[in-house]
């Protein structure tokens, strides 16, 4: 008799030691949870963001004369204020180091602010005498986002 109630102690406690181990840790599961939703929001991210276009190649017999810049993928600074930028840029022919200093400007006002970007100008058509510069923002890690 005393020692079945010793072998029914001692398989109590070890069931009750494995049951223990199969029960969920709730801080586990939430952090499991978080971080499935985390990669499924970057595949979705990946899917819908479209492809940038290839930048331009400049060279030494780069020259462009351009009246308007358009903007592509700015959210943090308006058109109107690259534009403000951009203008001493305007209605004069751009060469190779002109357009370096224009990207240069503009990755400048946003560094000024905290972010980093990267700024460059898409391969395009000059025939209407506009150019297209893509902004390509990104998040600085010791800021949260907006």
């Amino acid at each position: 008799m005393r020692h079945t109630r010793s072998v029914l102690a001692i398989l109590a406690v070890l069931s009750t030691a494995a049951w223990a181990q199969h029960i969920p840790d709730a801080g586990a599961l939430m952090r499991q949870t978080e971080q499935m939703l985390r990669q499924d929001q970057m595949q979705r991210n990946a899917q819908m963001r479209a492809p940038l276009p290839p930048e331009l190649v400049l060279n030494d017999a780069t020259l462009v004369t351009v009246q308007r810049f358009k903007f592509n993928g700015n959210k943090r600074l308006t058109a109107d204020q690259l534009e403000a930028l951009s203008a001493p840029f305007a209605n004069r022919p751009l060469n190779q180091h002109d357009l370096q200093q224009l990207t240069h400007t503009l990755s400048e006002a946003y560094r000024q602010l905290g972010w980093l970007v990267q700024v460059y100008i898409p391969r395009q058509d000059f025939k209407n005498a506009e150019m297209t510069l893509q902004v390509v923002e990104s998040i600085p890690p010791s800021r949260p986002a907006n």
